[in-house]
């Protein structure tokens, strides 16, 4: 049966491509053509042989199916405890499944998959910090995610996303001369207020090279220009790369395993050609995991290390406090009592729990 002419194999990679799908509202002929999509079981086998390493087939094999991951689980809590929602559950019922079907599973079950990899799972690893073995399903439902994607089978949204990154290598549909625009426009704005404000473009050596999220020259401009004031306030030789500036990634939960290495790898050539002291990345945590976290792998890093030391926005942040580079009044701290919440898996992904709890010292 021949595929669909939305909804097929074939990753998005035109922008005519990515403007026919958004004319389909809400993906309705998409999910109609996905009900016809069919399974290459000899792909997904070869697939699974070639790329499914020791760790998940040991973290497969050694669940307990002990629990505890259950009640880190917010799906599993608001769905009044259903035992299919438990985390060891759902990637053993799916991806556990196609491994010990070698592959020949059909179109109702790659459905059903799907459905599970995307609305039952956010990949926010609360049940791998559970875990009393260190199984980290989070990272298996992201694989899983990339099996589904290779077959077709990816929610109409994420596979515009990842379509995104091909064409315009970011997000959203912004050229560089857009980003570069955007950012000069908002400094513009705050010139009067702060003398001497500027945007330094693909300056090399600089110091710092600062990376951002395409939502920002997207929607929130004025977040582009609060941290160049920060950055000039605090006396920082830094820059921005006129290509390479986009360091999130939503390849990376679409499952399109070779958009992430496309659109990590474009941050990196930036990096190399502008030879920074190191990279000072956006407050996005999942951007810091798609370009520092996992980016080396997916380019092929044999360190497991980007380019030059990058940084989360909050690791710099917490250090110009601490050196004294940038100051609050302490007579304008918040008196309610207030809590760090870990919304960008800052703490989870990357460990940064006592950097934020610094920040918050000097706010609160």
């Amino acid at each position: 049966m021949p595929e669909g002419t939305l909804c097929n194999k074939k990753p998005v990679d035109t922008a005519e491509g990515i403007t026919t799908l958004l004319a389909d509202q809400s993906g309705k002929k998409y999910y109609e053509e996905m009900k016809r999509l069919e399974v290459d079981s000899d792909l997904l086998w070869k697939t699974i042989q070639n790329t499914c390493k020791s760790r998940i087939r040991t973290w497969l094999e050694i669940c307990a199916h002990c629990g505890m991951c259950a009640d880190s689980c917010f799906l599993y809590l608001a769905n009044n405890r259903d035992p299919k929602q438990v985390p060891a559950y759902k990637i053993q019922s799916t991806l556990g499944e196609i491994i010990r079907r070698k592959g020949k599973v059909d179109n109702a079950f790659m459905l059903h998959t799907m459905e599970v990899a995307w609305a039952q799972c956010t990949c926010c690893n609360r049940c791998g910090t559970y875990c009393p073995h260190g199984i980290d399903t989070g990272i298996m439902f992201g694989y899983l995610r990339g099996l589904c994607y290779q077959q077709g089978f990816v929610p109409w949204e994420m596979k515009i996303g990842a379509g995104m990154h091909r064409v315009y290598n970011a997000q959203m549909d912004i050229t560089s001369e857009d980003y570069i625009d955007t950012f000069q426009w908002m400094v513009e704005e705050s010139e009067e207020e702060y003398p001497g404000l500027k945007v330094p473009v693909d300056v090399e050596g600089a110091d710092i090279m600062y990376t951002v999220n395409a939502r920002e020259a997207k929607h929130y401009p004025e977040d582009l220009a609060e941290a160049a004031i920060l950055f000039h306030i605090a006396g920082e030789n830094w820059t921005i790369p006129s290509k390479g500036w986009e360091l999130t990634s939503l390849a990376m939960f679409a499952g399109d395993w070779a958009a992430c290495k496309m659109q990590v790898q474009s941050v990196y050539d930036a990096m190399e050609r502008l030879k920074p002291k190191r990279m000072v990345g956006t407050e996005c945590g999942h951007a810091h995991r798609a370009t520092v976290v996992e980016g080396p792998y997916w380019a092929g890093r044999k360190d497991g290390r980007p380019p030059v030391e990058s940084i989360h926005y909050i690791e710099w942040l917490a250090e110009a406090l601490r050196t004294g580079k940038l100051k609050i009044d302490p007579a304008k701290r918040i008196k309610e009592p207030c809590t760090l919440q870990d919304s960008c898996n800052y703490v989870r992904n990357h460990g940064l729990r006592e950097v934020a709890r610094e920040i918050v010292s000097y706010i609160v």
